[in-house]
């Protein structure tokens, strides 16, 4: 699995927590079309489909907390 960074763990934290696009946009001080290509890297490298199983699959690997 690549390393996933910094930015991609807050963005993976917000979604664990339901935060919508725009808001985790809002609140990282980013665009969402940025978050949007985080999610894509995020699902790619945690090799999942969509943003429920990337909070399980970051959560059962230890990666964030919830």
């Amino acid at each position: 699995m690549n390393r996933i960074t910094e930015r991609e763990l807050e963005v993976l934290s917000f979604l664990a927590y339901g935060y919508v696009n725009k808001k985790i946009a809002e609140v990282l001080f980013i665009t969402e079309r940025t978050v949007k290509a985080h999610l894509t890297s995020i699902y790619k490298k945690l090799n999942v489909k969509n943003r429920t199983a990337a909070a399980i699959a970051a959560i059962s690997k230890g990666l964030i907390s919830k």
